[in-house]
């Protein structure tokens, strides 16, 4: 009985192996059969993950294929490309620039290598496990680029330009920038676009090659926007005296004053005998010191800390008392100042000039430098000789916030 047993056994065990064996032929016979259908559904299109530069070409068919690759041409031939020269930035195309694609050349690249894939890649890409990539045909047409990168040079390489404050006719100030001196190599741009734009994708920006003669620009002077005071006094343009009035403007005009520091009128118009002024007093100040007194009062209006300030030993005319500022220099070395801070968190432009018989200075700054803020003089007679004066300060709404005690002037007779 134990080897009858072991007989039904060993054929049970070779029935099983059997049908193991059954089974695997008919699951492999099976995927070969899905895999050699698989494959040759690709026979005459392209398979998926397949691409032309960055361009997707999946799953077209041959007759749809070559005008795929016309579309693909166009579309690149017409591709913007930003050429970044300095500060320059030039659009272009890759058909200005002289590129060519040959799409004959890459259509029949295409389906020659796919005829020599062997039947794994052909199963490889079927079964969409890999990605096929064909590179654009592309070539250029040398004398085109080269009249492009000439034309480059021609227009856009400059010499340096300082920063400046342009002034309109209506005295209007405006910061411009100053400019890098630029100078192109033609050479080396060509290398550079030729690597970038002979790669496998499209480039949207290409920096040229070239030297750049840098210039420092002041930032901060970039804020100056508006005229944040003014003021005018009167003067006889007719006499000597305007020469040196008009001489006090020409030194003050153009000052910048950055925050935190101190201006000196001194510093920028005088001592008062240099070139431009005229002398008629036994000191020099030779009427400067109205230029220093509209100064003065620009300052006040503009909210702006007064450093140093000494009044006339008599009245002047051309303001109210108590608003005046004198300036003088002596051989000596020894002078008189007038001195204001900026207290702003922006630079101030002065600008100064004469209209006829005005003197015009006007503080330029940016619009939020005195923070919504407005300031009025205020001139009050205590005695026959001696005045009081104030700053009034007033906020955005033109509501008094404040009334700030400036000085105590105390003039003498005018002599015969």
């Amino acid at each position: 009985m134990r080897v009858k047993n072991n007989k039904v056994s060993r054929i049970s065990l070779l029935g099983i192996v059997a049908i193991i064996i059954t089974t695997f032929i008919l699951v492999l016979s099976s995927s070969i059969v899905f895999v050699t259908k698989r494959v040759n559904s690709y026979k005459n299109r392209t398979y998926k993950n397949t691409y032309l530069g960055q361009y997707d070409i999946s799953e077209l068919k041959y007759e749809n294929l070559k005008e795929k690759i016309k579309s693909i041409t166009s579309d690149y031939l017409n591709s913007k490309v930003i050429l970044i020269y300095g500060d320059n930035k030039i659009e272009t195309t890759y058909e200005k620039l002289g590129f060519k694609l040959d799409s004959e050349k890459m259509y029949n690249n295409i389906i020659k290598s796919k005829n020599k894939m062997s039947y794994f890649e052909k199963i490889k890409y079927a079964l969409k496990t890999g990605k096929k990539s064909y590179k654009l045909e592309s070539s250029y047409d040398e004398n085109t680029l080269n009249t492009y990168i000439t034309d480059i040079k021609n227009n856009y390489d400059r010499g340096k330009t300082e920063e400046k404050f342009e002034i309109d006719e209506e005295r209007n100030v405006r910061y411009i920038e100053g400019k890098s001196a630029l100078s192109l190599d033609i050479e080396k741009s060509k290398e550079q676009l030729l690597k970038d734009l002979k790669g496998k994708e499209i480039k949207d920006e290409i920096k040229l090659v070239y030297s750049e003669d840098k210039v420092e620009n002041h930032e901060s002077y970039k804020s100056i926007d508006t005229k944040v005071s003014s003021f005018t006094t009167e003067f006889n343009p007719y006499i000597s005296r305007g020469t040196n009035l008009r001489t006090g403007l020409a030194y003050i005009d153009g000052a910048i004053v950055e925050p935190g520091e101190v201006f000196s009128f001194y510093k920028y118009a005088g001592p008062y005998n240099k070139r431009g002024y005229v002398f008629y007093y036994e000191f020099v100040g030779n009427g400067v010191c109205q230029i220093a007194t509209t100064t003065y009062n620009a300052a006040l209006l503009g909210g702006l800390e007064i450093v140093e300030r000494y009044q006339h030993a008599e009245m002047v005319p051309y303001v109210k008392g108590g608003l005046d500022a004198t300036v003088a220099s002596y051989a000596s070395g020894w002078y008189v100042d007038m001195k204001f801070k900026n207290t702003y968190k922006y630079p101030i432009y002065i600008s100064a000039y004469a209209t006829g018989g005005v003197a015009h200075v006007d503080f330029w700054s940016n619009s939020n430098a005195k923070e919504g803020k407005t300031y009025q003089t205020e001139s009050v007679k205590v005695s026959v000789l001696g005045y009081k004066s104030y700053l009034h300060v007033y906020d955005s709404n033109g509501q008094e916030i404040e009334k700030r005690f400036l000085a105590n002037s105390w003039y003498r007779e005018k002599k015969n």
